[in-house]
């Protein structure tokens, strides 16, 4: 089973990594061109008060007017991608690099795609495009950190998030992605860092509390991760993974009921988190509620047919400990 503190990685898609829309033409403009300016302009007002279906139909307007103006295609690519029309606005990031190979907002952003849809590859190659034309560009040097680190380069992803953060200290993102690496890493001290740097720069980020609660955990600091997990369900009552984190530290402490409690509440809000039914499940099996579990085990291998090695390995511990309990040992077992 993979790790009971895992956190989950965040992936910027284009709505987080809006560089800024392209609002000028090379001068001299034909009259054709000054048109689509217009149109592009009026575009540009429209994304300020996100109205993005006004703002796409003037987008359409300008490359109507002007089909060889890269800045026409590439925002109305932000204005698709903010709808959430991931393929359309795929295709004007195209159109908008084949018509300009150096608009680097256009590599960044079509790379933010790309990871959102799991192409890791096509996001390093876009990333590192970027940096290749702007290396000062801090979005790029992070994405491409991520896109490695989904690669399993760890080492390679940590030293682009490395220069992510020296380039823009002021970025949060960066201080919690690279907190994810070091964790990965086992470098839970320098986890733990940078999720508290996160935190000053963004205290209201309930991710951010989750995710260093689960490095305390991973140090056993059981206390202050309790308190980290706390307050990232004040934050946020939805977030799967802070009640995920909470419930170990209950089973920690012994407190099975509310472990159970929480597994509930992750599961009300994530039922695809397949680690949470194996974990509910054990919980059951321990407490003798064979067939529930049994139907927690049967969903967990559902979603996730990977984990059936480890979770076999798992109840096989909850059985051989409850062989050895002594009456009244309420000693964890799992």
């Amino acid at each position: 089973m993979k790790p009971l503190w895992e956190t989950k990685i965040l992936v910027y898609c284009v709505a987080a990594l809006w560089l800024g829309l392209t609002i000028s033409f090379a001068q001299p403009q034909s009259s054709r061109t000054s048109t689509a300016q217009s149109y592009l302009e009026r575009g540009n007002q429209w994304m300020a008060k996100r109205e993005l279906d006004k703002a796409i139909a003037d987008f359409d307007l300008a490359v109507a007017s002007a089909p060889e103006l890269d800045g026409a295609y590439y925002n109305r690519g932000i204005a698709r991608g903010l709808k959430g029309n991931l393929e359309g606005a795929m295709s004007d990031f195209d159109r908008a690099i084949k018509l300009n190979p150096r608009l680097i907002e256009a590599y960044v952003d079509r790379g933010s795609i790309k990871s959102f849809l799991g192409d890791w590859e096509g996001a390093f190659r876009d990333n590192s495009k970027a940096i290749e034309l702007d290396p000062r560009l801090s979005e790029a040097w992070h994405n491409r950190g991520m896109a490695r680190f989904r690669q399993g380069a760890l080492t390679e992803a940590l030293a682009d998030l490395n220069q992510a953060v020296r380039l823009n200290p002021k970025r949060a993102e960066s201080y919690g992605s690279r907190g994810a690496i070091k964790f990965q890493l086992r470098d839970y001290d320098g986890a733990i860092a940078d999720y508290s740097q996160e935190l000053k720069l963004t205290p209201a980020n309930s991710q951010s509390w989750s995710d260093r609660g689960s490095a305390l955990a991973a140090k056993s600091e059981w206390d202050r991760a309790f308190k980290d997990f706390n307050q990232a369900i004040t934050l946020n009552p939805h977030l799967a993974l802070a009640y995920f984190g909470r419930a170990a530290v209950w089973k920690e402490k012994g407190n099975w009921e509310q472990a159970m409690s929480d597994y509930d509440r992750c599961l009300e809000n994530d039922p695809k988190f397949a680690d949470a039914f194996a974990q509910r499940g054990l919980c059951r099996l321990r407490q003798g509620k064979d067939a529930a579990a049994q139907e927690d085990f049967d969903e967990c291998l559902r979603l996730q047919p990977a984990l059936r090695d480890s979770l076999e390995k798992e109840i096989n511990k909850v059985k051989e400990g409850k062989k050895l309990r002594i009456g009244g040992d309420e000693k964890p077992l799992v």
